[in-house]
């Protein structure tokens, strides 16, 4: 009941509103609007087919909810709605008139009947026709665009949560190696122990303020990459060589935060380190890809691996830019190239 009477509502207001626009049309191309035009018959009939088709329309789509639950299917609605108006819309507009022509001006139905045109009922039923198709058309664009936004949404949050996740491995993952190099160096020199422990905290910082970041520029990653260099200088002396060849360009564009840090763990962790075999590290730019490049000594016996620093990297620059790194194996060299963003 209470859903009819706001469609009744609505059919009054809408009917009564296009009634006006036209006796506003009709004053300013007269000059006049005399009441005659106000209690013609037409003038009665426009506005009943206005709350008539409007309230015929919503019953339609009721009627059409309960036949076709599913509403989702937006082409066996609109086709339903088209024949049920065919059908409905000229019966509403013949009850209209024969109210008018009979009850009202109390001609006999004979002559109703003889002056009734089946082709006069086409742009009526055309007209109720282009409105419901037009009101489905709102209806199902809207709820496309709200399906696009909520399905837009639920991957911006499992990128969220993927990229979170990705971030609060780094933590573990740098202070797992650290703290295996830690022990390593206690074992062989505890005043060199102290300083690493004092450079790991300044580098710890470091991660701290930057890995909620989605971006840090290469000239904050290399000056972390050189403070991280030279703490395992303390552990491996002159059996690791570091150049940095970096256009100064290129300082200003961006990488995923502690990116190299991840790369400089994984030559330490998979290759033979000695002042014989020194571990030769190389970072440079190419064709707006950052660059890191060492010897490959592989260990015979390789120590466990978590085997996240590549994928951690990877990861993350697909899910914050959708680009890919690069990664290249050879007989005597590990080469692995990140996009410069």
């Amino acid at each position: 009941m209470k859903t009819f009477l706001t469609s009744l509502l609505y059919a009054i207001v809408i009917s009564l509103m296009i009634y006006f626009c036209i006796a506003i049309f009709v004053l300013f191309a007269t000059g006049s609007l005399e009441m005659s035009f106000i209690t013609a018959p037409e003038s009665v009939a426009g506005i009943a087919y206005g709350i008539f088709l409007y309230l015929t329309g919503s019953f339609t789509g009721l009627l059409l909810n309960k036949l076709i639950p599913d509403r989702s299917k937006a082409l066996p609605h609109i086709l339903g709605y088209i024949i049920l108006t065919i059908i409905f819309a000229p019966i509403v507009v013949f009850l209209i008139n024969f109210s008018i022509e009979v009850l009202w001006l109390g001609n006999s139905f004979d002559h109703f009947i003889q002056n009734e045109f089946w082709y006069a009922y086409i742009p009526i039923t055309i007209i109720a026709i282009l409105i419901g198709v037009g009101w489905y058309g709102f209806y199902y664009y809207k709820q496309f665009k709200n399906r696009q936004i909520a399905h837009q949404k639920l991957i911006a949050g499992e990128a969220t949560a993927q990229l979170e996740s990705l971030k609060n491995q780094i933590d573990p993952h740098f202070l797992f190696n650290s703290l295996n190099v830690l022990i390593g160096l206690i074992e062989e020199d505890q005043k060199n122990a102290i300083t690493y422990t004092k450079s790991l905290s300044r580098i710890y910082r470091y991660i701290l303020e930057h890995k909620d970041q989605e971006y840090v520029t290469i000239k904050e990653e290399l000056e972390f990459a050189k403070d991280y260099i030279t703490l395992l200088q303390l552990r491996f002396e002159n059996s690791i060589q570091y150049e940095n060849l970096i256009d100064v360009k290129k300082l200003n564009k961006k990488t995923v935060p502690l990116s190299l840090q991840l790369l400089l763990e994984n030559c330490i962790k998979h290759n033979k380190i000695s002042e014989e075999q020194p571990l030769r590290i190389r970072i440079y730019d190419e064709s707006d890809m950052l660059v890191v490049e060492n010897n490959l000594q592989e260990k015979s016996n390789h120590s466990a691996s978590t085997k996240i620093g590549l994928r951690n990297i990877r990861d993350r620059y697909l899910l914050t830019s959708k680009k890919d790194i690069h990664i290249t194996k050879s007989q005597d060299r590990f080469i692995v190239k990140m996009p410069m963003l």
